[in-house]
């Protein structure tokens, strides 16, 4: 798995944190749980856990995409 498609899987499984514009913190907590989750059912390496940064602008909350809050509302 690439970081971009690890990127896209995220997207879609925590779209509440997009969705109710979380803050960084709670983004960056998000990421490591799911980057863990990943390298510990064997889908990255661990050179990958270790050196993926978080995908998210530094200290702004997230904000939902319009595809993002259109598969909210469908």
């Amino acid at each position: 798995m690439t970081k971009t498609e690890a990127v896209r899987e995220f997207k879609a499984t925590f779209i509440g944190l997009y969705i109710n514009r979380a803050d960084y913190w709670t983004a960056q907590e998000a990421w490591a749980w799911f980057t863990d989750s990943l390298c510990k059912e064997g889908r990255i390496t661990p050179k990958q856990y270790a050196s993926w940064s978080t995908p998210f602008p530094e200290g702004k909350p997230l904000r939902a995409t319009r595809r993002q809050l259109e598969t909210a509302i469908n």
